[in-house]
């Protein structure tokens, strides 16, 4: 795999440096390998890859401000930030300072003057192992059947929002989706035929779910999960009332459903009335049971009424 990431045009790599001329060398020397961005300090850093994180970091040692040492041992610390590798560029290089490199958590270091070439092969070589790393990780979190995100992934993103979205005052909201009568389908039409069907759910919600902070996950089985960072619950309601009217107008034969096509029916909560995210699930699990239960092809959205009527 490693040898077939070849193409980097579309890396970022983050270069933390206060001197205009070493900013213009290392500018020229990466023009053709992937884009460049310049800070000039180690605070800068930080808040750029807080807002968006790049591929790689190259990072002068002295700095205005606090210290490339110190930028970096921060960016570890922070589960967003961690796994951006750090190459020191600096003429720092005894035995110590190396070693101070490697406590810190950088990847590598470049001494200066730089060597146009050696630069080059550096940030090439570690791009590459970011670049699988990324993939790796990314099919770790797929579902092989739908090509939407799996179920483990769902868990590391819903507390990733959540906490997010506790601190920043804003609403999470979520859907649960489940197939109407879909062990009947798989009864009557066979297995790979409802695997069809769970491709066509999949692409729905993706369809659906165009935002980049969306996600949509394959809970388990025919049951799906989608997460709404910073949307209101009248909104998350409006998206999954889409998905069901997209899924329910393809027109997928289903023989032993009542409306003579595959539906799907949803439950939608929010963090306006949940209190940590394992309430959350709750509440639109019995969404989605209170739709299910009131005819199917529809949304519930949660109310305090449902658990009472449960």
């Amino acid at each position: 795999m490693f040898n077939d990431v070849d193409d980097l045009s579309d890396c970022k790599v983050l270069l933390v440096e206060d001197s205009v001329i070493n900013q213009k060398i290392i500018q020229v020397c990466l023009a053709d390998l992937c884009d460049v961005a310049v800070v000039e300090s180690g605070e800068e850093a930080i808040e750029y890859c807080l807002q968006s994180a790049p591929d790689l970091i190259l990072m002068d040692w002295i700095l205005t401000g606090i210290t490339g040492l110190e930028a970096c041992k921060l960016l570890q610390s922070k589960p967003s930030t961690a796994n951006i590798p750090v190459i020191f560029v600096t003429s720092n290089v005894g035995e110590s300072q190396q070693e101070e490199c490697w406590d810190a958590g950088a990847v590598d270091f470049i001494g200066k003057p730089i060597v146009a070439r050696t630069l080059v092969n550096r940030v090439k070589t570690h791009l590459k192992y970011k670049k699988q790393a990324d993939l790796l990780r990314e099919y770790s979190y797929v579902d092989g059947l739908t090509g939407v995100f799996n179920r483990r992934y769902f868990s590391q993103e819903m507390d990733r929002h959540y906490r997010q979205g506790q601190r920043a005052n804003t609403t999470l909201s979520m859907i649960i989706l489940d197939v109407d009568n879909f062990k009947k389908y798989n009864d009557h039409y066979g297995h790979l035929k409802g695997d069809d069907v769970l491709k066509s759910v999949a692409k729905v919600l993706k369809h659906c779910t165009r935002r980049p902070l969306d996600g949509a996950f394959r809970y388990g089985g025919e049951e799906f999960a989608v997460l709404l960072p910073n949307t209101p619950k009248e909104a998350a309601f409006e998206i999954a009332q889409n998905i069901i009217n997209d899924l329910h107008q393809l027109g997928i034969e289903h023989a032993e459903s009542p409306f003579d096509v595959v539906t799907a029916s949803a439950g939608v909560s929010s963090t306006h009335t949940a209190s940590d995210p394992a309430e959350l699930i709750k509440q639109a699990d019995t969404a989605l049971y209170e739709a299910k239960k009131n005819g199917r092809n529809r949304v519930i959205e949660f109310s305090p009424e449902h658990e009472k009527s449960i």
